[in-house]
Order: C-alpha cells, then sequence, then structure tokens
C-alpha cells in the first residue's frame, strides 16, 4: 500500500466525522477492513475508509442492519453487480421499516384511548392503562 494512499486513526476520525471507538466497532463488525499497522504498531487506514465509513454512518441513520449493510458493502465492493441487488436489499428493509411503522400505528391505537381514560385522582388499582397490561390473555379488547 503506497505511503501516500494512507492515514492515520485520527484522521479517519476527523474526515469521516466519526469517533474512533465507532470506528473500531466498524471493524469488529466487518463494515470496515483492518488497518495495516507499520513499525511501531500505528494503524494505517486506506483513504478510501473515509468514504466507507460515511457509507456505514449513512446506511445506519436510514436504520439498515449491520447484516444489509454488509450485503450493501459487498456490492459496492464488487462493482461489477447490477443496481437491482441494491434495491433488493433497500426493497426488504422498507418493507420492514413499515411493518415497524403499521406495528407502532397499532400501539399508538390500543395506549391513546388509555391515556384519555386516565384520571390522576384514580387509584392505582383502578387505573385503565394498570388494568389494560394486567388483563388477561383472554381478553382481547384491549389488543
Amino acid at each position: 500500500m503506497p505511503a501516500l494512499a494512507t492515514i492515520t486513526a485520527g484522521v479517519l476520525a476527523e474526515k469521516s466525522g466519526t469517533d474512533i471507538d465507532i470506528i473500531r466497532s466498524y471493524q469488529r463488525l466487518g463494515l470496515l477492513p483492518r488497518p495495516s499497522r507499520v513499525a511501531g504498531g500505528l494503524l494505517l487506514y486506506r483513504r478510501e475508509d473515509i468514504d466507507r465509513v460515511l457509507f456505514v454512518r449513512r446506511a445506519l441513520g436510514l436504520g439498515f442492519s449491520h447484516d444489509a449493510i454488509r450485503e450493501l458493502l459487498v456490492l459496492v465492493d464488487k462493482r461489477s453487480k447490477k443496481c437491482g441487488d441494491v434495491y433488493a436489499i433497500a426493497q426488504r428493509h422498507l418493507d420492514d421499516i413499515r411493518s415497524r411503522i403499521a406495528d407502532l400505528m397499532r400501539m399508538e391505537q390500543a395506549l391513546a384511548p388509555l391515556l384519555d381514560d386516565c384520571r390522576p385522582e384514580t387509584s392505582v388499582a383502578e387505573c385503565p392503562i394498570v388494568r389494560a397490561l394486567a388483563a388477561h390473555p383472554a381478553d382481547r379488547s384491549l389488543t
């Protein structure tokens, strides 16, 4: 690896706006290749690792799992695959997001009326929230 193509961990952290501990965790998770170790124990990263760290951060920001990010990075590294391969991973993730949104909406629809019925002066034993949480599983009227 040419010396000009390498940077230190500090430079990688600064240029990517990412804490060094986070960079190390990306390595442990297989999202970032291990750096080269040179004399004196200094770790040297590739300049391309700046883009890779930023890619991982953006993907995590969109909620992609570590496994999905690894899949995407394999496609990026191969450069011979088609966008359709990326599309399939992103579509799977979007389907999961939509499913979680639907679950959250069901939770909201179940919890909001309980909050509306809750009165500060009511005893805990009579609290509609507590009663709903303690309801027998056969009583499906609350879920």
